[in-house]
C-alpha cells in the first residue's frame, strides 16, 4: 500500500503527542526534561531525515540495509539495559522522569521528519511515498 509519508507521520505526531499530553496530565510536567527530550527528538529525526533524502536523491528510494538495522539493534541493546538499571537502581521516580524526557521527543521525531520531507517534496516537485520498508519517490503527476 503506497502512502504519503508526510500523512502517515502526521497521524503519528498526532497520536504520539496525544499520549504525551495524556501523561504529562497524569504524572506532571517536567520543564527541563521535555524541552530536552524535544530537542533531542527534532535533531534525531533531522539526522534520520537527511539520510533518507540522501538516498531518495541518490536512488529515487530508501530501504534499510543490514548495516542500519545492525546499527539500531545495537544502540537498543545499549540503550534497553541503561534505562533498567536507572529503573531499578533508583525506583518509579526514575521511571516517571526518563519518560518525561522520552514522550515528548517522539513527536519531535516526527515533526522534524514532516518538515524536511514538506521541504524536499516542494524543492524537487515529487512526493515521497511509503510502501512496507521501502521509502521512494515519485513525480507528483504519477502519484494516482
Amino acid at each position: 500500500m503506497r502512502l504519503r509519508a508526510v500523512f502517515f507521520d502526521g497521524v503519528m505526531l498526532l497520536l504520539w503527542a496525544f499520549i504525551a499530553f495524556i501523561y504529562h496530565g497524569f504524572y506532571g510536567f517536567n520543564i527541563l526534561l521535555s524541552g530536552l527530550g524535544v530537542v533531542f527528538g527534532l535533531v534525531f529525526g533531522v539526522a534520520v531525515t537527511l539520510k533518507y533524502i540522501s538516498s531518495l536523491e541518490k536512488n529515487g528510494e530508501f530501504k534499510a540495509t543490514l548495516k542500519t538495522l545492525a546499527f539500531t539493534l545495537l544502540t537498543l541493546i545499549i540503550i534497553v539495559p541503561i534505562a533498567l538499571y536507572l529503573l531499578f537502581r533508583f525506583g518509579l521516580e526514575a521511571g516517571k522522569q526518563m519518560l518525561s524526557f522520552l514522550y515528548p521527543s517522539v513527536p519531535a521525531v516526527y515533526a522534524g521528519r514532516i518538515v524536511l520531507f514538506l521541504s524536499w517534496e516542494r524543492k524537487h516537485e515529487k512526493l515521497i511515498l511509503f510502501d512496507g520498508p521501502k521509502v521512494y519517490a515519485v513525480p507528483r503527476t504519477e502519484r494516482r
